[in-house]
């Protein structure tokens, strides 16, 4: 169980989630790449799924009419992340180009996927009248677009340099016939057993990686400065040596966690503060004054260093979320905790049995000798697309103290 947010409920009343959008993309992050093309699916997945595709292009429909429920499960479930790169002129249908260019223009008010899907559905129903100037219009308006900004981007030549860019990419990539599907940036067959079969096993690859950095010969150590860890009794509120400055609305509450880690059976004591963020509840969770877990490689030379990422990494999965959700994890950031630079990493959890999905990232840092975690996460997994800087201006106003009863561990 999501240790951590199950206590939430005896100790603080949790305001009620936001009713969840019918749209399938409701609760999944869209982004553009670099050069533009549109993106669904959350940061921290491993795998990125790329479709080289075109409206005109009877072949594209088709292809996603196949494959599309099953690869936006896949990115819901945190597995991958799709880009669309949108290419004109290759298919047998007319206005494919004016209708790419309507695409990328409602991508910039965050309703690309949705009119993808209404483009390729008008191939079935209008045929080679499917993308007459009056319908893509119309269907831009009924996604709630704002019509000034849209028939802006319409008329200007931005959808032109990132169409320029798509067909670019095309050349570099080999791209002969449509729709063309790589996956981390190797071609793959477009038939729907042939992806299940990569992506899983692109799944398989990544989960083995990440149980190579946590699992050899685990030991937990207290050297490097005389690690400082606390053993509360499950239920004893441990304020924690921070100040913090929490916004109108939140709560706060202590207590210790009893886990059962790799090496040994471990209080923890957590902070927990709660309250409301644009588009729902924001939770931040403070893990501190725990020993570090290191990998003690016995063929590298020198003292074992511990790593407050591996720990938090680690610790995620053991008392953040849910045991059988589905947890996606990027790759090692930087972050901000007060005036102190943290490591960290963005996450999210997934198809969980019972509670919530929901997305954030945490940051580690060691201050005064004691070991200090945040988990920063907002639900409905939505709210995340605003929330995220204000979950971090709360971080911002961290300051850490000199503890005032240390205990080395070992005593």
């Amino acid at each position: 169980m999501r240790y951590v947010l199950l206590l939430l409920i005896l100790l603080i009343t949790a305001a009620p989630a936001a009713a969840q959008d019918a749209d399938r993309y409701a609760n999944l992050p869209q982004s553009v790449t670099l050069q533009g093309f549109p993106r669904v699916g959350f940061p921290s997945a491993l795998i990125e799924v790329t479709i080289y595709g075109g409206f005109d292009s009877t072949d594209s429909a088709a292809f996603w009419a196949e494959n599309g429920t099953r690869l936006i499960e896949r990115a819901q479930a945190g597995e991958i992340r799709i880009v669309f790169v949108p290419l004109a002129g290759r298919g047998s249908l007319p206005g494919g180009r004016a209708a790419a260019r309507a695409a990328i223009c409602v991508a910039d008010q965050g309703a690309f996927w949705r009119y993808h899907d209404l483009l390729f559905a008008w191939q079935a129903e209008f045929g080679a009248q499917a993308y007459q100037d009056q319908r893509l219009l119309d269907g831009a308006l009924a996604l709630g677009i704002e019509r000034g900004r849209f028939t802006s981007c319409v008329s200007s030549t931005g959808p032109d340099t990132i169409l320029e860019s798509a067909t670019g990419s095309a050349s570099s990539s080999s791209v002969s016939a449509l729709p063309h599907v790589m996956i981390n940036s190797a071609p793959t067959l477009t038939d729907a057993a042939s992806l299940e079969f990569v992506i899983d096993l692109e799944v398989q690859r990544a989960s083995e990686q990440m149980d190579l950095q946590l699992t050899p010969q685990p030991e937990t150590t207290d050297e490097a400065g005389d690690v400082i860890t606390y053993a509360p009794l499950s239920g004893e509120s441990v304020p924690p040596p921070i100040e913090i400055t929490l916004p109108d609305g939140w709560a706060f509450a202590y207590d210790a966690l009893v886990l059962q880690d790799i090496d040994a059976l471990r209080p923890v004591p957590f902070a927990l503060y709660q309250g409301p963020v644009t588009g729902g509840t924001g939770t931040i969770v403070l893990l501190w004054g725990f020993p570090n877990l290191v990998i003690a490689n016995p063929f590298a030379g020198g003292g074992i260093q511990p790593d407050v990422w591996a720990d938090g990494t680690r610790l995620l999965r053991l008392a953040i979320v849910e045991q059988g959700c589905n947890v996606g994890t990027d790759l090692r950031r930087i972050y901000r905790v007060g005036t102190v630079e943290a490591v960290g990493t963005q996450f999210a959890a997934v198809d969980c049995p019972e509670l919530a999905d929901t997305r954030g990232w945490f940051a580690g840092v060691r201050q005064f000798n004691a070991n200090y975690i945040f988990y920063a996460f907002a639900e409905p997994i939505g709210a995340m697309n605003t929330a995220e800087a204000e979950l971090q201006a709360i971080l911002n106003t961290v300051v850490f103290l000199p503890p005032p009863t240390p205990a080395p561990a070992g005593e």
